[in-house]
């Protein structure tokens, strides 16, 4: 976008950056121009003198008068040159960091874009399907059998608009100075098991999944946003997987921390992203290219609670293809 304020205030920028710099580098020139004919003026004044008062003129150079002179000359030099590179240093870096700032300001301004058009199109597709279904109720007589369909298909709905509701909470919360967790024990193979469990129900026929959850592992932790990372962790595999992708979800323990994982053999993620992906609003792609729905907003949330319950979260390739989410969180208070 050439023709973008962004791309003229850019231009501009620079110009002003090349006017500085040039503007510099032409005053010390004359600064050192001035330096050498003073230089000389006052060589030719005490040469003069030296052969008044006797002195040979080819050993002039020789002198002590000569080489104080040369001293004082040379250390100008040195000062104007120090004082030059010091303030190009000064103004290089100052350039480096406005324009670090200006693209990590277009880089947000790109992913707020997004994350605004893909909380539209979250909030459009689910109303729209909604509305769909009263509308049908409301104009035509079905059996008790279509209406119950039809509202097991507006119920999924208001569960993806709860959990789009809940995630952009939950991250607005973690961003708050103020969020805390509201630790208790917590029976984590039953939440993991009933979260699995629902997800198999609304995803019934679509992924071949898989589980290995052993039983009574507690740790101590906040329900609400723990079950929100299990949430997470499943939908992002599904995502990004195919309709005959195997998902696999996986809990440990051991008597210091407990272990959950979450393996597909969807599309994978590229080395290079693995580090942004827990990033707020990141995603790869725009919403023009993706194929995938979502905010941005569900690894960031896991990430940032998985931490706060002191644990730690990593991101593998799985074999053949896919992804491995490996979270660790201490089982004590």
């Amino acid at each position: 976008m050439p023709n973008s304020p962004k791309s003229r205030y850019w231009l501009f920028f620079h110009i002003v950056f090349i006017y500085i710099a040039s503007s510099f580098i032409w005053w010390s020139y004359l600064l050192h121009k001035n330096n050498v004919a003073n230089f000389n003026d006052v060589v030719e004044r005490e040469r003069t003198q030296f052969a008044i008062n006797g002195g040979l003129l080819s050993r002039f150079e020789q002198s002590a008068v000569y080489t104080k002179l040369h001293a004082d000359f040379r250390r100008t030099e040195l000062m104007l040159y120090g004082e030059g590179v010091v303030f190009i240093g000064l103004i290089s870096l100052g350039f480096w960091r406005i324009r670090k700032t200006f693209r990590e300001e277009i880089a947000m301004t790109k992913q707020q874009n997004n994350f605004l058009l893909s909380i539209t199109h979250e909030l459009k597709s689910p109303l729209a399907s909604l509305k769909l279904s009263m509308q049908t109720i409301q104009k035509r007589q079905l059996d008790a059998e279509h209406i119950k369909s039809m509202a097991d298909m507006s119920m999924d709905d208001i569960e993806r608009l709860e959990l789009l509701v809940e995630n952009i909470l939950l991250a607005s919360k973690i961003e708050s100075a103020n969020f805390s967790l509201n630790r208790e024990l917590m029976d984590l193979s039953t939440i993991t098991t009933t979260i699995y469990d629902k997800i198999i129900i609304k995803h019934s026929g679509q992924r071949k999944f898989l589980t290995e959850i052993e039983k009574d592992i507690y740790i101590y932790g906040d329900r609400f946003s723990f079950s929100s990372v299990i949430y997470n962790l499943i939908e992002n595999a599904i995502k990004y997987s195919a309709a005959d992708a195997e998902i696999t979800v996986a809990l440990t323990g051991d008597e210091k921390n407990a272990y959950l994982s979450v393996k597909d053999t969807g599309i994978g993620i590229p080395g290079s992203e693995k580090s942004r992906i827990c990033e707020r609003l990141y995603r790869i792609g725009t919403e023009e290219t993706r194929k995938t729905k979502g905010t941005g907003l569900g690894l960031f949330i896991v990430k940032h609670v998985v931490e706060m319950h002191k644990g730690s979260i990593q991101v593998k390739n799985n074999s053949p293809k896919g992804s491995i989410f490996e979270v660790s969180i201490p089982v004590g208070a």
